[in-house]
């Protein structure tokens, strides 16, 4: 049975190998004020709302954009820099959009900007512009999943710890329950040893999760990996 295990944990990793880019970039159209507009879209393995923190956080820290439409009172689809000026893109004053949602397995992103009304910025009308606007996408894409895989390598590695801890306590508590029961009587004796049953598949359990918590481990590095510009 583990050698099964084993077996489709290896095919599951040559998979993820085989399609190293973790994240796409497409351009792609958006419905906005009744029209379609020119976009960027990606999606990531990240929630919704831990995208457009991420979001929030880059813009603010690298091109001083106070992003609106996210916050303690308010959670919109569509977040926006409005009236900014991005000197990666242009010098000319722009409103910045993105579109994030959840979507199966993770999140979706679309990504658009205009220089006012009905100004939109794709690749036929403003050609260099939505080419600095790739550039900047590909610039938090980066930034952004290597700090959340990060993150995500460190909660499973405390997570990891704590079953290991407790596996360790188990154990000790077995190892005195087995002493106990030599010199308690029958009944005390048979108690002892269905607690320490109980523990012993308790530790099965645990040994288990641990097997699963490296295989995630893995599949995250491989992602990591596979962080790069398109």
């Amino acid at each position: 049975m583990k050698k099964i295990k084993w077996i489709i944990v290896i095919a599951l990793i040559t998979g993820i190998q085989s399609t190293a880019q973790t994240y796409k970039i497409d351009t792609s159209e958006i419905s906005f004020e009744n029209k379609l507009r020119p976009c960027y879209q990606v999606n990531y393995d990240a929630s919704a709302k831990t995208v457009k923190k991420a979001w929030d956080k880059y813009f603010k820290k690298n091109y001083d954009v106070k992003i609106t439409g996210i916050g303690f009172l308010t959670n919109k689809d569509i977040i926006r820099g409005a009236d900014v000026t991005v000197t990666d893109i242009s010098d000319k004053r722009m409103d910045m959009y993105a579109r994030i949602t959840d979507v199966a397995g993770g999140s979706e992103l679309k990504y658009f900007m205009s220089f006012g009304y009905d100004f939109f910025i794709g690749p036929a009308e403003y050609p260099k512009e939505f080419e600095g606007m790739k550039k900047i996408l590909n610039d938090f894409s980066v930034d952004f999943l290597n700090e959340y895989y990060a993150d995500e390598v460190s909660d499973i590695t405390s997570q990891l710890k704590r079953l290991e801890k407790d596996i360790k306590k188990n154990s000790k508590s077995m190892k005195k329950n087995r002493k106990k029961a030599k010199k308690a009587s029958a009944e005390v004796a048979n108690g002892l040893s269905a607690k320490n049953t109980a523990m012993d598949m308790e530790n099965e359990e645990k040994k288990r999760k641990i097997t699963d918590l490296n295989l995630e481990i893995e599949k995250i590095k491989i992602k990591q990996q596979g962080i790069s510009r398109n």
